[in-house]
């Protein structure tokens, strides 16, 4: 889980937020020149997946939208970290604040439904500690060497290895691809001591390293890139 700073709402969508006769599901953005058919909600979806980096807010995998539709099986969704369903969204006007939104991968809802991940299995299930809107998920968590996520932080063990499993974070291919992100990682250092023999610098690897962690001019974050943050920080 990496950490989100959020930016501004779209125009749009603050609209909506203030005139509950409209809906971001149905509703096309008035300002949207360029494609005068756009929703709100997908243009808060591009808007959420830009701050993000084009990862999962949870598992870190990458997300997209080219060249899919709303109804393909990779789709990302928008997710509520105060579910939509609780009376403190109802309350608050919640549904539609961007505060409490984030875009998930499609967690394995449409592909195999016995092993759901993200959004799709924590479903509406409170969180207990876990938010990628604090800079304290990327403090309590940590990755073994065969992927698995785990709590580092004791003094919250419990609360945190329950929104690790309502997550499902531990699922057998999210574990595969951490696990692969740690190999290149050992490969990488491998291969550059080798190269570079009495050059080799330890701390000037790290130091090129984490600078390639950081978002690209693009925009976009490495898949799982908190997962190769851990692993050279412990190095």
């Amino acid at each position: 889980m990496k950490h989100i700073e959020k930016g501004q709402a779209p125009s749009a969508l603050i609209q909506i937020n203030k005139d509950k006769s409209k809906t971001y599901d149905n509703d096309v953005c008035d300002n949207n020149k360029a494609n005068p058919k756009i929703t709100v909600k997908s243009d808060t979806l591009k808007s959420l997946m830009k701050e993000q980096g084009f990862i999962c807010c949870y598992c870190m995998q990458r997300i997209s939208t080219d060249k899919l539709t709303s109804a393909s099986d990779t789709y990302p969704t928008i997710e509520h970290y105060i579910a939509q369903t609780t009376q403190e969204s109802k309350d608050k006007n919640l549904d539609t604040n961007y505060k409490n939104m984030l875009v998930t991968c499609h967690g394995n809802d449409k592909k195999d439904i016995e092993n759901k991940h993200c959004d799709s299995s924590r479903d509406s299930k409170a969180f207990k500690y876990l938010n990628p809107l604090n800079k304290s998920c990327e403090r309590v968590l940590g990755y073994s060497n065969d992927g698995s996520i785990f709590c580092s932080d004791s003094s919250h063990k419990k609360k945190i290895d329950y929104d690790i499993e309502i997550l499902n974070l531990n699922f057998q291919k999210l574990k595969d691809n951490r696990k692969s992100v740690i190999e290149g990682i050992k490969k990488a250092i491998k291969l550059e001591r080798n190269r570079l023999k009495d050059k080799w610098s330890k701390e000037q690897f790290k130091k090129k390293a984490l600078l390639k962690c950081e978002i690209s001019s693009s925009g976009i974050f490495e898949a799982f890139v908190q997962v190769k943050i851990y692993e050279l920080k412990k190095f």
